[in-house]
C-alpha cells in the first residue's frame, strides 16, 4: 500500500510540482484570486506559500465563507487544520493553513498520478 500522508519523495520530481502549481492555481482562480507559478521547482514550495499565505490571512479576516470555500474546494477538514495548529501553535494560522493547502494539493496530483498509470 503506497503511504500518501509522506510526499517528501515526491517534491522534488518536476512535474509533480508543476501539476500541483497548476493545481493550486485552477482552485484559487475559481475564487477570484491569482497565484502564478515560475515553473522553478527548486523553490516551488517557497514561491506558492508567499503568494498563498497573503490570501488566505485576507480571507480569514475580510471573507470567512470565501475561506470555508476554498478548504472545501482543497478538501482540507477541520481535523486536518486542528491537528496542523496544535502541532505548530507557534505558527500564524494563515501559515499553517496555506502549508495544509500546498501539502493536499501535492498529495491530490501524487493520488491521481498513481492510479492514471495502474
Amino acid at each position: 500500500m503506497l503511504n500518501f500522508t509522506d510526499l517528501s519523495k515526491y517534491i522534488n520530481r518536476l512535474d509533480l510540482i508543476k501539476d500541483t502549481a497548476n493545481q493550486i492555481i485552477k482552485d484559487f482562480d475559481m475564487f477570484g484570486l491569482e497565484i502564478k507559478f515560475s515553473g522553478n521547482a527548486f523553490n516551488a514550495y517557497e514561491e506558492l506559500f508567499e503568494q498563498i499565505e497573503p490570501h488566505i490571512d485576507q480571507l480569514i479576516t475580510s471573507n470567512q465563507q470565501k475561506f470555508m470555500s476554498i478548504l472545501y474546494r482543497i478538501d482540507l477538514s477541520d481535523e486536518q487544520i486542528k491537528k496542523a495548529v496544535n502541532e505548530n501553535s507557534s505558527e500564524p494560522f494563515s501559515a499553517i493553513v496555506s502549508d495544509l493547502i500546498i501539502k493536499r494539493e501535492l498529495q491530490k496530483v501524487v493520488i491521481r498520478n498513481h492510479y492514471k498509470t495502474l
